[in-house]
């Protein structure tokens, strides 16, 4: 038998910590009980700006996308501190569960939000359990060691309910846009000039009649200002040219809508034709596909939440709310 000496963050009281293992209270306190609500909290706010993102049908201010990037990262953290630092494992276990699947009640019921429900929820119990048990298992308070288990697991929550949200949003038929209308208009205007290499003078805010001049002045090089040919002709140019459009995109085309609300409606028929007999499994394959492209963001959020965490826990330490614990304990080892 050996002994040797480790440094603990804890969250409790200074006279808990006094006591021995075996008398030790296991009734949360009042910050466990603080902490869990603000992360079911959290989690609930989470996932509602989260669909107001994919429900929104246009463009909206920066912050209206930069709320629900914040609040990821705070309920990543406060999810992170919770599985740390509630020793009651009953309120430990439910703050997770209920941080990842309450957001489900804000969206209209179906067999796959359930599922969604329940593998969300499953997510959590697993990742609280992982962090909760590499907290008390380590020899030393190392965030990356503490987390490496639990939190990737707790990301993966995090797409899986997106992807059931998107889903939701589909409303499980083919009929519906397969494409989130808010996310593609941020998308396009920041890959407007690779698009003129492929539509000249295309431009997210113009109309398609604009569009359609600016084009064909262009095919001309120039030679014509087509703005000052007669009414009729312009009107007759721009007649033929909406037609051909709408034959080849195989969407309708007044010219009054904007170029970009066109390539969304384009994108969406191209995807549908594109997948032909198997058009009904389309929002299953586009709800996958949602999962893996929020997977794949979580990837830098992960090791951003690492750093923020390690500054949250120095903070608290700082501000009274955690102290520190030296304590020694037992290990075995099997020796030659």
């Amino acid at each position: 038998m050996m002994s040797s000496r480790e440094r603990a963050v804890s969250m409790w009281a200074t006279s808990n910590l006094k006591d021995s293992p075996t008398k030790r209270v296991q009734q949360p306190n009042l910050k466990e009980i603080i902490l869990a609500i603000l992360t079911v909290a959290t989690g609930l706010l989470n996932a509602y700006l989260w669909q107001g993102v994919l429900f929104a049908g246009e463009f909206r201010e920066a912050t209206f996308y930069s709320l629900p990037v914040a609040t990821l990262f705070l309920f990543a953290i406060l999810f992170s501190l919770s599985s740390t630092f509630i020793r009651y494992r009953l309120v430990r276990t439910a703050t997770a569960v209920l941080g990842l699947a309450s957001g489900f009640l804000l969206i209209p019921f179906q067999p796959v939000v359930l599922s969604g429900a329940v593998l969300s929820a499953l997510g959590g119990w697993y990742a609280t359990g992982q962090i909760s048990n590499e907290a008390k298992t380590a020899n030393y308070f190392s965030v990356r060691k503490i987390l490496r288990g639990g939190l990737p697991i707790f990301f993966t929550a995090v797409a899986l309910s997106l992807a059931v949200f998107y889903f939701s949003l589909l409303g499980g038929r083919s009929d519906q846009s397969l494409l989130p209308k808010g996310l593609f208009d941020v998308i396009v205007p920041l890959l407007e000039q690779p698009l003129q290499g492929i539509l000249p003078g295309f431009r997210s805010d113009a109309s398609m009649d604009q569009l359609i001049l600016a084009f064909a002045s262009q095919q001309l090089d120039g030679d014509v200002d087509l703005t000052q040919l007669p009414s009729v002709q312009r009107e007759e140019l721009l007649d033929e040219s909406r037609k051909a459009l709408s034959r080849e995109l195989g969407i309708p085309i007044s010219g009054g809508e904007k170029g970009i609300d066109v390539l969304y409606q384009a994108a969406n028929a191209q995807i549908k034709k594109i997948a032909g007999p198997y058009e009904e499994y389309l929002p299953f394959l586009a709800a996958f596909g949602f999962f893996v492209a929020v997977k794949a963001f979580t990837l830098p959020v992960y090791w951003v939440t690492l750093i923020l965490f390690g500054l949250v826990v120095k903070s608290l330490l700082a501000a009274g709310l955690l102290a520190e614990k030296t304590e020694k304990i037992e290990v075995t080892r099997v020796i030659l």
